[in-house]
């Protein structure tokens, strides 16, 4: 592994992230996202690869980049998605040849063996969870994408931040639900879920593609709590 200090080694791959196109880096100890209460819930899931760190990066999803989010069909995924994926691919084919360090992407998943991002980000000291339910980060509010790594190797976590925006905030996020998820006082996954399927159900077709066997559609998620939050609309 090199000369590096455990703290500079930390603060290396933090940059070097960014220098592959990571907006926010972080790292949390490999048990603290498995110790959380949302982890607990999820009492089948299992993780799929061994390692001593967790690696949390976000990529800014900003207010005038919208087809960033925009789902391409089954198994297509988003464009930011993909970005994340190659942001991921290029931090542990680094890793692999500079310090012999092994890593690989978790699934977005738990129940495919991967960590709550939300969970993970607040250790790794992104942001908080905010009144949307969603990561708000200090630089950039909730507009961002979150993915992880788990890295073989011991590296410090980050640590939480003390950052807690929507104590004086009037939640313009909870007024802007379209479904009013936030009704009774906190997040209805069920009502959120109701406009993800009308989303889905309002796709747009696209034409087919030469050698495809049937056209590809795209689908526009609901952002309406995301793009109301005040928290780092100047970014």
């Amino acid at each position: 592994m090199g000369p590096h200090s455990q703290g500079d080694l930390a603060i290396h791959i933090i940059e070097k992230a960014k220098t592959f196109g990571a907006s926010l880096v972080g790292f949390a100890d490999v048990s603290s996202p498995r110790d959380s209460p949302s982890y607990q819930i999820q009492r089948n899931a299992r993780w799929s690869v061994e390692g001593k760190s967790v690696l949390v990066f976000a990529l800014v999803h900003p207010r005038n980049e919208p087809e960033l989010d925009w789902w391409y069909g089954k198994g297509g995924g988003s464009p930011g998605d993909r970005r994340l994926t190659n942001i991921a691919e290029h931090v542990v084919q680094w890793l692999k040849e500079e310090f012999t360090i092994k890593a690989q992407l978790l699934p977005y998943h738990v129940g495919r063996g991967g960590v709550l991002l939300k969970d993970a980000a607040v250790l790794a000291g992104l942001g908080g969870i905010g009144a949307n339910n969603l990561l708000i980060t200090p630089e950039y509010g909730p507009r961002i994408r979150l993915r992880a790594l788990c890295i073989d190797a011991k590296l410090g976590p980050t640590g939480s931040i003390d950052f807690s925006p929507c104590n004086s905030c009037d939640i313009p996020c909870r007024a802007a639900c379209p479904q009013k998820a936030f009704t009774q006082g906190s997040y209805s996954r069920d009502l959120c879920m109701r406009q993800m399927n009308m989303d889905e159900a309002n796709r747009a077709i696209l034409e087919k593609e030469a050698g495809e066997d049937s056209p590809r559609v795209w689908v526009k998620y609901c952002r309406a709590c995301e793009l109301a939050c005040p928290v780092g609309q100047e970014s």
